[in-house]
């Protein structure tokens, strides 16, 4: 009699324990038969025969190996041992090499149970591998098929439901409360805020996740997730049926450029830096980013670095203490925008290209063609509707356009009220002067779109928005003068006191 192990295997979730009790069965029924004494199992459930990753079958590897007393592996067919010929082959090689012989319940193997080759047996084991791996290769790939279909009509084919999300029915569909959650994420970060306070503003509404804040890489998880705006995206196929739209698309694409803003060390989580984002290298071009170093006696010292000399492309870009130039832009904004005769100025020079802006008519001439040529084809199915012609397809595509023709009046109105929309010089200075009064980050934040640094000057590029009200900067835009359209009153300041060294601040605004 020889001693022998039982390895039991079935392959999904939507088997049970009945496939292994039958397995069972059937291997300690052949085990009596052939005077086997069965020592041990090895059980893998829910495990894909296509790979020889399961615990339980390198368990059985494992001790094969060591000086047990089992000269058998008995499996109640081939394809439970595995479904991936090569595997096959060596996993068998390894049993054979340590004395161990793998026998079949219902099968005929190329070994005999005392040793010997099975020569017919030596075929049918090729063949039922073959097979083997024939049907796992063919059921995987109609699955694939079947699954590519369901997404191609939009249904949900399993897997993990992204938060803001609820499937019904196959079907994914919004969980408004979630999904107000994740709109407050995005609008929160496209405005400036930092992921550790939108999770803290979350707090403290009582709005938690599984009981607990939210972390920070679930935040930021959520904000680089394509499918809030309705993308879905597997296997080089891009689908737009499945996940109803969450968030704005314009508001999306502001988060991914923030967040990509954000790479490479250019914000410190402990340290505000005022003008992070906003700074390129007058040399290179390159972003310059947040450095920090530490002086002999301990303490750290803050700079901003351009990042193509760290990275070592050749730029001689010194770097530039963090308080001093925070400092500096802050007193050059405050003295070129506080100062009487140069806002007055700026204000003109506003109001001037929204009057030229208001005569262009592009977008409005645009609109009024398609509404015209909208009509015209209600018109022509109107005509044949009189004549007698009617049918589906006819009043569908009139729908259509009578809603097509509503849309483009609302957009006509808009365009309207655009042309007519010039603000005043009072609202101009308004706003600036009620910008000046804010917090720094807040002034840089709304007034400043960019900063390009020399070792010897700088360049301050300011924003315009022409919104009533100073916390909403939609719709902005920079707004410069240039040497051809004319120069400042004031157009350079020297500070010679700032650490003994003159900084030419020019300004284009």
């Amino acid at each position: 009699m020889k001693n022998a192990v039982i390895y039991a295997r079935y392959s999904s979730e939507r088997q049970n324990e009945q496939s292994i009790e039958g397995q069972l069965h059937c291997c300690n029924e052949f085990a009596a038969k052939n005077d086997l004494i069965i020592i041990d199992t090895y059980i893998d459930r829910a495990m894909s025969g296509t790979s020889d990753n399961r615990p339980a079958f390198q368990q059985m590897l494992s001790d094969c190996t060591k000086p047990v007393v089992w000269d058998i592996v008995l499996v109640y067919a081939i394809d439970r041992f595995g479904r991936n010929s090569i595997e096959i082959a060596v996993n068998k090689q390894k049993l054979k090499k340590n004395g161990k012989t793998l026998i079949s319940a219902t099968q005929r193997t190329s070994e005999n149970i005392d040793g010997t080759r099975n020569l017919d047996g030596i075929l049918l084991e090729n063949v039922y591998i073959g097979l083997a791996e024939y049907y796992s290769a063919e059921l995987s790939q109609k699955v694939r098929r079947g699954m590519a279909e369901s997404r191609r009509k939009g249904q949900f084919t399993g897997g993990h439901t992204i938060y803001g999300y609820k499937v019904v029915n196959k079907k994914i569909l919004i969980d408004e409360d979630r999904a107000n959650v994740v709109r407050f994420m995005f609008e929160q970060y496209a405005a400036g805020v930092y992921v550790k306070d939108i999770i803290a503003k979350l707090t403290e509404q009582g709005i938690l996740n599984h009981g607990k804040p939210f972390a920070e890489n679930t935040v930021h998880r959520i904000l680089r997730t394509e499918k809030y705006i309705g993308i879905y995206r597997h296997n080089g196929e891009v689908f737009t049926n499945i996940y109803p739209q969450i968030v704005p698309t314009e508001i999306y694409t502001t988060v991914k450029v923030k967040i990509l803003d954000n790479a490479y060390g250019r914000r410190s989580p402990d340290t505000v830096y005022l003008l992070k984002n906003k700074i390129k290298c007058g040399y290179c071009g390159s972003t310059i980013c947040a450095e920090t170093g530490t002086s002999k006696n301990g303490k750290i010292k803050r700079y901003y670095k351009c990042l193509g000399r760290k990275k070592g492309n050749g730029c001689t870009k010194e770097i530039t203490r963090k308080d001093e130039l925070e400092q500096l832009v802050m007193n050059t904004t405050a003295q070129v925008l506080g100062n009487k005769e140069t806002l007055s100025y700026l204000a003109d020079k506003i109001v001037e290209m929204k009057s030229k802006n208001a005569q262009s008519q592009s977008a409005l001439n645009i609109l009024e063609k398609d509404r015209s040529e909208v009509q015209k084809s209600i018109n022509n199915l109107i005509a044949a509707l009189e004549q007698g012609i009617f049918t589906a397809s006819t009043k569908a595509r009139l729908d259509e356009l009578e809603l097509r023709l509503s849309d483009i009046d609302a957009k006509v109105a808009i365009e309207q009220t655009k042309q007519t929309m010039v603000p005043t010089k009072d609202k101009i200075v308004k706003f600036i002067t009620a910008t000046l009064k804010k917090t720094p980050q807040a002034i840089i934040n709304l007034l400043i779109n960019k900063i390009i640094l020399y070792d010897d000057k700088i360049e301050i590029y300011y924003n315009y928005t022409d919104t009533q009200n100073p916390d909403d900067n939609k719709d902005r835009r920079d707004f410069l003068f240039h040497s051809e359209t004319g120069s400042l009153p004031f157009s350079r300041a020297d500070y010679s006191g700032v650490e003994q060294r003159d900084v030419l601040v020019e300004l284009y605004i």
